[in-house]
């Protein structure tokens, strides 16, 4: 059975939100390939050093899981999610096959995520 890699911003959601919308990216995946694939489980709730840039640290852990990948799916949108970015550069340059779909579609309030996570660029777009 292929294994599939789930990118997906995690910030400011809840683990819920993140495993619905893993879900949901998993069941359009499946479609796309036509039969059922093993998730690797992306989401990392380990306890991370202290006194580092956590970002950089759960970027380490999630390409660590990538490496597993025979199947990759993300988001469009993701240039503005730098560890999204690069999964899906590194699954690009490593040959791992590639699906991407607009982020609204799995993530419910998509917009009013932005909005809270980028206030400024939010009211220079409006």
């Amino acid at each position: 059975m292929k294994k599939l890699f789930v990118s997906m911003p995690m910030k400011g959601r809840t683990e819920e939100e993140i495993k619905a919308s893993i879900q949901k990216m998993k069941k359009i995946a499946e479609i796309y390939e036509g039969e059922e694939l093993e998730l690797i489980d992306s989401y990392i709730k380990d306890n991370l050093p202290k006194d580092n840039n956590q970002a950089i640290w759960f970027l380490g852990e999630s390409l660590k899981k990538l490496a597993q990948a025979d199947v990759f799916i993300g988001i469009n949108e993701a240039w503005d999610w730098c560890g999204c970015y690069i999964e899906i550069e590194t699954a690009k340059r490593y040959g791992i096959k590639i699906y991407m779909i607009p982020a609204e579609y799995v993530i419910d309030g998509y917009n009013a995520l932005l909005n809270r996570l980028h206030p400024a660029v939010h009211d220079v777009l409006l």
